[in-house]
């Protein structure tokens, strides 16, 4: 008949899904544990159990403790071990960061262009001539000081109207009434259009954005509940605060 005998580890451990042994010495279950550092395992010792019909008996660990020497062998061979394995993960880190590493970028030198040399570069394609005249009034001390011109008269320059501001306000006012005829119930999208035209736009419609809208989560699930509810005709024709605002008491 078959017998069964159960497994303990003693001091030691056992692995994962060790079996019961089929025989009393535990031969086929030795790989399955694992002994304490310092010791080695050396077999199993056979323990009756009286009050169980399921196994034959319980197989226990037993232990030999290693020579000093031994142990302080498999000690350092652990520890060199793990500091191998730490110099390789350090080296494989500064080699990515070494690769992944922005660059500084190297100084360049602007070079001034060179006017006089385009000109006669110009002069010698198209065969210009030199204009004598021109070169003599200037040689002539008198001449230049007679025709010395007159200051130049800069017209004002008008101001242009500032149109990027109502621009970004009608842009603004676009995207907020888009958010409410879609229905939109998540405060990222609000807060998201807040921050994206905080400091360039104001109003009304911006007021009630930061005060109304995105005081704070109590209120904007208040307010998040009244839009929900609104009938869908209704809230596509909304487009005034004043008809929403209206609306929402209507709710109430």
């Amino acid at each position: 008949m078959e017998k069964h005998y159960s497994i303990d580890a003693g001091i030691g451990e056992k692995m994962d899904g060790c079996p019961y042994s089929l025989y009393e010495d535990g031969r086929d279950v030795r790989e399955y544990i694992i002994p304490p550092s310092g010791y080695e395992f050396i077999g199993f010792k056979l323990e009756s159990l009286s009050n169980t019909q399921i196994y034959d008996g319980k197989l226990v660990a037993q232990y030999k403790k290693l020579p000093f020497k031994e142990r302080a062998t498999t000690f350092l061979l652990g520890l060199l071990l793990t500091l191998g394995i730490l110099a390789i993960v350090g080296v494989i880190i500064g080699l990515t960061v070494s690769i992944f590493k922005p660059k500084k970028p190297q100084n360049t030198k602007v070079v001034a262009p060179v006017v006089l040399a385009d000109t006669l570069l110009d002069a010698y394609l198209f065969e210009e001539e030199p204009d004598t005249a021109t070169v003599s009034s200037i040689d002539d001390p008198e001449l230049e000081a007679e025709s010395e011109p007159e200051p130049e008269q800069i017209a004002p320059v008008e101001e242009q109207p500032k149109t990027i501001e109502a621009d970004a306000s009608l842009q603004f006012k676009q995207e907020f009434w888009t958010l409410i005829h879609q229905r939109a119930l998540k405060m990222d999208d609000y807060d998201g259009l807040y921050k994206k035209y905080k400091g360039q736009v104001s109003g009304e419609e911006f007021d009630y954005l930061r005060f109304t809208i995105l005081k704070n989560s109590s209120a904007f699930v208040e307010w998040s509940a009244k839009l929900r509810s609104l009938p869908t005709a209704d809230l596509e024709a909304i487009e005034t605060l004043d008809t929403l605002k209206n609306k929402f008491k209507e709710i109430n």
